[in-house]
C-alpha cells in the first residue's frame, strides 16, 4: 500500500532551484467533522465508505458491524488484543479485495478488525502506517488535510502558511517513530509539571489521566472539579470515570493558556506511558504539520477555546486565548520560498467547480459546529446550500444546526426538504422523527408523521448500522414494543462485543417493561445491564419498573431508591416508586412521590397511563392492593 501512495505522489512534485525552499503539496483530501471526529471518504471494493483520521492508532482498523456490512472474509483470531484507553479487544484481520484512497487503488488490502461501533458513521479507522508516508498538514479547522513534502530546507520551520499570515509557529520535538512505532509522542507541561502528551486525531476530545492530574496537584475532591460521568468507546469494554477540572495553566511549545478547563479520566495507555491525549479540539483549534523525519510538530493556533469539555457542560472558566511568546517564522524561513496558499477559505478561486466550493463550505461550517460556533457555522453551511439547492445532505446538515441554536421549525422544514429530494436518506427520516416526538409544539398529526418515518429508517438503514439502537429506542417511545425490541435485538446481533451493550440491554428491559411482555426476560437484561454499569440510574429505573410490574413492590421501591440517590430528579423513577409505594400501602409517600415527579416532568403522568400504570384504576375503581400492575 505505501509503495503504491508514493509513487503517486511523486508525479506532483515540481522541481525548483537547489537554493530554494520548497514545499510541495499532493492533492488535498476533504476531511469532515461530524461527533468531534474527521472523516474522509474511501471505497471498500467499489463502495464508498467513511473513515476517520487517526493519528493515534497503529494500524488502520474496521469495525466487526463493518466487516459483516462489506461482506470481508475475516482469518482466526490472532491470539493478540487490541489496547484502547477503556480497555482492550481481541482483533482478527479481514482482507479487502480492492481499498482506494485519494483515488489510489490498493490491492489485497488488510485491516485489524476489532474495537466498537463509530458514532459518526464511520466504518473504521486510518492509522499511522498509512499517514507517516510523506509529512502530513492536518487543517480541520478548514476541512482539509494534505500531504507535503520539504525539499531544501534545512532549519526551515514547515508552517508554510504561517509566512504570508505573519503567524507565530509553535514548535514540538517529537519521540522517534518509525513504521512500527508511528505515535506522535511529544511535552507538555500542567501548571507547571512536565508531561507527555499523545497527537491523536482519534480521540474527540483531549483527556488528562487521572495520574498525570494528581502529579499536577489535581484530584477528584480537589476544589472546583466536578464529577461527569462514565464514558465508553474506541476499543474495550470499560466505562470509565471522568471529571472536569480546572486548570491554571497549560504550556505546549512556545504556546501557554490560562484559566481553563480540562477532561480527566482515569484511563490507561499499554506501553504507550503518556499522560495526556491532545484530540480533536486541539487539533480544531489549530492548523498543524507533522514532519515525520525531521521528529517536529509545528502548529498556529487558528482561534477559540482549545479544550471542548462537551456543551452539555457550560463552566463560566475565565478561558483566555493562548500567549504565543515563540520567535514566529525565523530569518532563515523568511528568506526561502515557501509556495503554499494562505488560511483563508477563498472557494471562489481556490477550488474549480460550484460543487466543489460548496463542499469547501460546507467543511468549514461543520468545522465551527464542531467547536460549537453554531452562528459562524450556519453562515458557511447556508453559502453551501445557496451553492447547491438540491443536495440533501447539506439540507439534512443545516436541520441539524437549526436545532443546535433552538429552531425546530427551520429544522423541521429542512429535514422535510431533504427527504423530498431524496426519499431514501434515512439519517434525514431518522432526525425527523427524534424532533416530531420531542418538540412539544409540534404539528398535528405528526405523531403519524414520525412513526413512518421511524419505518423507512428500519427499512433503509442497513442492519449492522448503529441506526438500529435508535430505531428500537424510537418505537419503545410510540408504543411499538415488539418492533422494539425486534430491532434493539437485531443490534445487539451485529455488536456482540461493543460497549454500548449495557445500553442495549437496558433498552430491551425498558421496552419488555414498559410493554408489559417477556418480564422475567426484562428482568435478564437490566441485570446483565448493572453487572456492567451498577450506579447508573437509567437502569436501575428500568429494573424498577420491571418489579414494579411483576408485582414485586418492596423490590421496585428498593431499586427506585437507588436510581433517586444517583439522580434525585429522574421523573420516571419519582412516579415508579410512588405507585410502588401507593401498593404497599404507603399512601403519602406515594403521592408525594408522584406530585412531585409530575412537576419535574409533565409528561410523566402521560407515559404510565399509556403504559396502563396509574394511581387509580379505571373510573377511580382501583386496583387491589398487592396485585401486580399488568395490562393483561
Amino acid at each position: 500500500m505505501a509503495a503504491t501512495l508514493a509513487s503517486l505522489a511523486m508525479l506532483h512534485l515540481q522541481p525548483v532551484a537547489a537554493t530554494q525552499c520548497t514545499i510541495d503539496e499532493f492533492p488535498t483530501v476533504a476531511v469532515t467533522m461530524k461527533d468531534m471526529q474527521p472523516l474522509v471518504w474511501a471505497k471498500i471494493n467499489g463502495v464508498p465508505a467513511r473513515f476517520i483520521i487517526d493519528t493515534g492508532s497503529f494500524w488502520s482498523m474496521i469495525s466487526p458491524a463493518a466487516r459483516a456490512r462489506f461482506h470481508l472474509p475475516a482469518g482466526p483470531w490472532l491470539g493478540v488484543r487490541l489496547h484502547g484507553v477503556n480497555g482492550s479487544s481481541a482483533a482478527r484481520i479481514a482482507s479487502v479485495r480492492t481499498f482506494e484512497f485519494l483515488d489510489v487503488p490498493f490491492r489485497r488490502a488488510k485491516f485489524l478488525v476489532g474495537g466498537n461501533a463509530y458514532r459518526s458513521g464511520a466504518v473504521g479507522l486510518l492509522g499511522g502506517k498509512l499517514l507517516r508516508l510523506q509529512d502530513l498538514e492536518l487543517d480541520f479547522a478548514r476541512g482539509r488535510m494534505r500531504f507535503v513534502k520539504a525539499r531544501h530546507c534545512p532549519g526551515v520551520p514547515l508552517a508554510y502558511w504561517a509566512q504570508r499570515l505573519k503567524e507565530p509557529i509553535g514548535v514540538v520535538r517529537l519521540r522517534r517513530t518509525s513504521s512500527h512505532h508511528p505515535y506522535l509522542i511529544g511535552h507538555a507541561a500542567i501548571n507547571g509539571k512536565r508531561i507527555r502528551v499523545l497527537f491523536d486525531t482519534g480521540a474527540s476530545r483531549s483527556v488528562l489521566t487521572l495520574r498525570a492530574a494528581r502529579r499536577a496537584g489535581i484530584t477528584p475532591s480537589s476544589p472546583g472539579v466536578k464529577w461527569l460521568g462514565k464514558f465508553g468507546g474506541g476499543i474495550g469494554k470499560r466505562w470509565i470515570n471522568s471529571w472536569i477540572a480546572p486548570l491554571a495553566t497549560f504550556r505546549i511549545g512556545d504556546e501557554e493558556i490560562e484559566n481553563t478547563h480540562i477532561l480527566v479520566s482515569a484511563i490507561h495507555m499499554p506501553g504507550l506511558s503518556v499522560g495526556m491525549i491532545l484530540g480533536d479540539d486541539f487539533f480544531l483549534s489549530h492548523r498543524v504539520l507533522v514532519a515525520y523525519r525531521r521528529r517536529r510538530l509545528y502548529f498556529t493556533y487558528n482561534g477559540g477555546p482549545i479544550f471542548d469539555i462537551g456543551h452539555r457542560y457550560v463552566i463560566q472558566s475565565g478561558v483566555s486565548a493562548p500567549v504565543l511568546a515563540g520567535p514566529g517564522l525565523s530569518s532563515k524561513a523568511a528568506s526561502g520560498h515557501l509556495r503554499g496558499e494562505s488560511g483563508a477559505v477563498r472557494p471562489a478561486r481556490s477550488l474549480a467547480g460550484r460543487r466543489a466550493r460548496a463542499g469547501a463550505l460546507m467543511r468549514r461550517g461543520m468545522a465551527f459546529a464542531a467547536e460549537g460556533e453554531y452562528g459562524r457555522a450556519s453562515e458557511y453551511v447556508s453559502r453551501a446550500c445557496r451553492l447547491e439547492p438540491k443536495d440533501a445532505d447539506f439540507l439534512l446538515r443545516r436541520g441539524t444546526l437549526y436545532l443546535e441554536r433552538r429552531q425546530p421549525a427551520k429544522a423541521l422544514a429542512e429535514f422535510t426538504a431533504a427527504i423530498k429530494l431524496q426519499p431514501d436518506l434515512y439519517a434525514a427520516h431518522l432526525a425527523r422523527a427524534e424532533l416530531l416526538l420531542e418538540w412539544k409544539h409540534a404539528p398535528r398529526g405528526s405523531a403519524g408523521e414520525a412513526r413512518t418515518d421511524i419505518n423507512m429508517v428500519s427499512l433503509l438503514a442497513p442492519n449492522e448500522s448503529n441506526a438500529g439502537l435508535m430505531v428500537g429506542n424510537l418505537y419503545a417511545r410510540i408504543g411499538h414494543y415488539a418492533a422494539a425490541v425486534r430491532a434493539v435485538k437485531l443490534w445487539i446481533y451485529y455488536h456482540r462485543h461493543d460497549v454500548m451493550l449495557p445500553v442495549a440491554w437496558n433498552s430491551l428491559c425498558r421496552a419488555r417493561a414498559e410493554g408489559d411482555i417477556q418480564l422475567r426476560r426484562a428482568l435478564r437484561d437490566c441485570n446483565r445491564a448493572l453487572a456492567r454499569l451498577p450506579h447508573s440510574a437509567e437502569f436501575l429505573d428500568s429494573r424498577g419498573l420491571v418489579y414494579l410490574r411483576l408485582g414485586q413492590f418492596a423490590r421496585s421501591i428498593t431499586s427506585y431508591d437507588a436510581a433517586l440517590a444517583i439522580a434525585p430528579k429522574l421523573a420516571t423513577a419519582l412516579y415508579g416508586r410512588g405507585l410502588a409505594e401507593l401498593r404497599e400501602q404507603q399512601d403519602g409517600a406515594g403521592r408525594a412521590d408522584i406530585a412531585a415527579a409530575v412537576k419535574i416532568g409533565p409528561r410523566v403522568a402521560q407515559l404510565f397511563a399509556r403504559m396502563h400504570l396509574q394511581p387509580e384504576g379505571p373510573r377511580g375503581g382501583g386496583q387491589a392492593a398487592g396485585a401486580p400492575y399488568t395490562s393483561r
